[in-house]
């Protein structure tokens, strides 16, 4: 599935991306990617694409959808070093938004932002279904100091695969 906006960038923003490739489902509820903006970070972020891909290696049979909701809190898990973090100028300074993997502990609020059902197989190989989400002409998703948002899945299947990329401003 994907989300794509087209604003026009804020004057100053600083644009940065992350991706994860081939990533496994887990059997029980998983916390694949979390990107955070921490307290007293004094910006703002903003996202600007979403481009999630399911895929699957063997029979997968769970029908667990990959969920985005917003979060309060973000911990645990892999930190990524801010240092590691692509940017579209490799001359502008580190995000300050904070990007966890390896199932981080998030406190979610609300209901669901977007769910992108899994990949059907039976056969044991295949692709996903291509989904697409419009935010609203001059806009993007928007996240203050202390919000987040995580892309979850409640229950998985370990022959099933996703990409996410995700690509978003700090200003």
């Amino acid at each position: 599935g994907t989300v794509n906006t087209v604003p026009a960038a804020p004057a100053g923003a600083k644009f940065y991306l992350h991706a994860m490739a081939d990533v496994p489902g887990v059997l029980l509820g998983n916390n694949f990617l979390s990107i955070f903006n921490p307290v007293g970070s004094g910006k703002t972020v903003i996202f600007y694409q979403l481009i999630l891909t399911p895929w699957a290696s063997g029979a997968a049979t769970v029908t667990s959808s990959m969920n985005i909701f917003r979060t309060t809190t973000a911990s645990a898990g892999t930190l990524i070093a801010a240092s590691a973090v692509n940017r579209f100028v490799t001359a502008d300074p580190n995000p300050v938004a904070e990007v966890r993997t390896g199932n981080p502990t998030v406190t979610t609020v609300g209901t669901t932002l977007l769910g992108l059902p899994p990949i059907v197989s039976t056969t044991g190989a295949g692709t996903g279904a291509v989904g697409s989400v419009a935010i609203p002409s001059g806009a993007g998703f928007v996240c203050q100091p202390g919000e987040g948002v995580v892309y979850t899945t409640a229950a998985g299947d370990v022959d099933q695969l996703w990409n996410i990329n995700v690509t978003w401003a700090e200003l």
